[in-house]
């Protein structure tokens, strides 16, 4: 913690007011570009945070407030303190520590300040991407019309008067229940904080106007009960599978959920899968399987969504049958109207038709490149055993790049295919399924945010369900191997070793889990770095680092540029000859990443 740790002051709600929430920038509409809008999966946006960053922010309007993790905190130098409890699905107080966000940009829109929740690095990494960050509804605030476009790839905030449904859109209608439905959200004598409701739950925290919470340490009314309940569950009737259900609205989640004792009455139909589910107090439930099935919500229809196991004990169970996630509404671009209750989902076109304006969200953050997606990327090798060769363009060096290609082959179309160059990596070669023999590929998104490889160097990976709804999809399988030639018998050869067993891919795990014996945390510039730097800034570097067994570092690599190579070089070798940790109780493959920023 940085300052002193002080207590949080919470001011009283009063209602919802017209317009930009206080503490924004000044304007009517703010866009700003989304991360990975092919995926279907969570809505993710880059940020910086009192000048720091980029860092990735995920989008969950369920959230009672927004959230960054330690990474941020120790960056930027932000305060932090205890707070009130969050009360989780399962109807369980958490204790949670807060922070004071300042200078919070995202794109063209700047937040002042806001109170929010602290959680540990790797907590909501999500899909092989490092999520730095939560903006909730004191950011998606009820004030305001959310958006999103995943064919434009971006998201936009707007008042309520600069807002205008689409014609052809579908209009759905939704009804608020709170956690006492009985009741209405207002402000006792005193300025104290009430709840939706005067029974058991009256004197939970709700959050002052806009869904905004009072200051770290700052004056305003006192927190009766101490505990922040949820916002309101967005309720349709919904026909999954063979039956209806009362379904939440959640555009916070990338899968959808039924309780599994539903599943049969609903034929869903069961799969195996590896999630790690997050709620909006940071508890976490890991999710092993799936059940499948279409949906259809007025005009609006969705084939094949997951629903993972349902656990919420906060509304009473026979009020909330489940929640429909961003999987249903993957076919759409939605509004939501909050202050009107309603959300408009307009069916979305082919991705191909859009990839110049997907491509024009990031401005100048990206290079002008001779070649659409600064790179060139074609299938060789032959039919048993196609290779995907992917070359950045020499303009687009020094940097991270993410490309999406859409296959055709034969008239068909294959998975797409994510490239990730990371800063450093020119070039990759990655084997592929004979499928993709012969293919056409196009890009469709282009991006500067990698995610983590399974390995050294860049990868590819198949842009499949298995992505964003189950599992992060490993490199594609070696092709197989080549029949050998005919040949006359030859005497028996000698016993040979068996083939070693492969190769275990490494472990990630956040740094402040591992415990350094060796080495300073800190690795200012040395002369040569700033001599090479010439003045200029240097921006925030991360750096991968893999060890041994015994807790030495085996290797290093830069996953984030600082901008400047000579200290890039340097951070690489200075944790190779000072940096160890203590031995591992299981031995394994074990990676991690540090981040360093020169203030």
């Amino acid at each position: 913690m940085h300052g002193k740790a002080r207590a949080f002051g919470w001011l009283v709600m009063a209602g919802c007011t017209v317009g930009a929430p206080p503490g924004f920038s000044s304007g009517d509409r703010w866009t700003f570009p989304l991360v990975g809008p092919l995926e279907d999966g969570l809505l993710v946006t880059p940020a910086t945070v009192k000048g720091h960053g980029p860092y990735l922010f995920a989008i969950d309007p369920d959230a009672n407030f927004s959230g960054v993790d330690k990474q941020i905190v120790d960056d930027a130098q932000l305060r932090s303190s205890g707070g009130p409890k969050i009360i989780d699905e399962t109807d369980t107080g958490q204790i949670r520590f807060y922070a004071e966000l300042i200078d919070l940009k995202v794109a063209t829109l700047t937040i002042a300040r806001r109170d929010v929740l602290l959680f540990p690095n790797g907590w909501y990494d999500n899909g092989g991407r490092h999520i730095n960050g939560i903006l909730g509804r004191d950011v998606i605030a009820d004030s305001l019309v959310f958006s999103f476009d995943r064919d434009q790839g971006v998201a936009t905030l707007a008042t309520t008067q600069a807002f205008t449904p689409p014609p052809d859109a579908i209009a759905i209608a939704y009804k608020d229940l709170s956690v006492d439905a009985d009741a209405v959200a207002g402000a006792a004598g005193g300025g104290t904080i009430v709840a939706r409701g005067n029974g058991a739950r009256s004197g939970v925290v709700d959050q002052a106007g806009n869904g905004v919470p009072g200051r770290v340490g700052g004056g305003g009314g006192t927190v009766a009960g101490g505990g922040v309940l949820p916002v309101p569950r967005r309720l349709v009737t919904a026909q999954v599978g063979s039956v209806k259900r009362a379904m939440h609205l959640d555009l916070g989640s990338a899968v959808s959920q039924l309780p599994e004792s539903s599943w049969s009455d609903a034929h869903l139909t069961p799969a195996d899968v590896k999630l790690r589910l997050v709620d909006e107090a940071a508890s976490i439930r890991e999710v092993t399987r799936v059940g499948i099935a279409d949906v259809a919500l007025g005009e609006a229809k969705a084939h094949d969504v997951a629903f993972a196991p349902f656990v919420e004990a906060r509304f009473g169970n026979d009020r909330v049958d489940g929640a429909l996630g961003l999987d249903f509404f993957r076919g759409y671009s939605v509004a939501a109207y909050w202050d009107k209750r309603t959300f408009y989902l307009k069916p979305r076109g082919d991705a191909a038709a859009t990839v110049t304006a997907r491509l024009g969200r990031w401005g100048s953050a990206l290079p002008v490149c001779p070649h659409v997606g600064c790179a060139t990327a074609v299938i060789a090798g032959d039919a048993a055993r196609p290779t995907l060769e992917v070359t950045r363009d020499a303009e687009a060096a020094g940097r991270g790049l993410e490309l999406v290609l859409g296959v055709t082959v034969a008239g068909k179309a294959p998975a797409p295919l994510i490239v990730e160059l990371p800063t450093g990596v020119e070039k990759i070669s990655s084997p592929l399924l004979p499928e993709y023999a012969g293919a056409t590929l196009a890009v469709l998104d282009l991006s500067p945010f990698v995610r983590a490889c399974p390995g050294e160097g860049g990868c590819a990976l198949t842009l499949d369900d298995a992505l964003t709804r189950g599992k992060i999809a490993a490199e594609a399988p070696a092709p197989p191997a080549a029949p050998p030639p005919t040949a006359a018998p030859e005497a028996p050869a000698a016993p040979v070793a068996p083939p070693a067993p492969p190769a275990v891919p490494a472990k990630n795990v956040p740094l402040d889990k591992l415990r350094r014996v060796a080495g300073e945390a800190a690795i200012p510039p040395g002369a040569d770095a700033k001599n090479a730097a010439a003045g200029k800034p240097f921006a925030v570097a991360i750096v991968r680092i893999c060890l041994a067994a015994d807790g030495k570092v085996d290797s290093t690599k830069i996953v984030k540029s600082s901008g400047v190579t000579a200290y890039d070089d340097q951070l690489q070798a200075a944790i190779k000859a000072g940096w160890a940790f203590a031995p591992q109780d299981k031995p394994e493959p074990l990676c991690t990443t540090a981040t360093f920023a020169v203030r």
